[in-house]
């Protein structure tokens, strides 16, 4: 009998914050960063941070504009699914109607 389950591929995804959302970024932060573990867990999340204007000079908190990850999802459509529940997306930080979702093949990763 034939399975039923799609098949999961990676996808770039860069998410734009929404114009003047810093402020609310750095607020909902840590409890951004908390809510992360079963989407790692999952296997769902496999990179992700913050994108900024430029690397911030020693001591300067950088300034920060979307985010960009990579994940492994069966469609661009769970990748949103799941990525609208995100604080980031609730509270108004992340753009998710500009989120940019690009098929994406990994040739080489390495730890950080």
């Amino acid at each position: 009998m034939a399975s039923t389950t799609k098949a999961k591929n990676e996808y770039m995804v860069i998410v734009p914050d929404n114009e003047g959302a810093l402020q609310k970024r750095i607020e909902v932060r840590s409890a951004h960063l908390a809510n992360l573990q079963p989407i790692l867990d999952s296997g769902f999340l496999k990179l992700g941070g913050a994108m900024l204007e430029s690397h911030p000079e020693e001591g300067q908190t950088p300034t920060m504009k979307g985010s960009m990850l990579i994940v492994v999802a069966e469609s661009p459509e769970a990748i949103r699914e799941q990525l609208s529940k995100d604080i980031y997306a609730t509270s108004g930080v992340w753009d998710i109607d500009n989120m940019q979702i690009t098929p994406f093949k990994s040739a080489i990763r390495l730890p950080l």
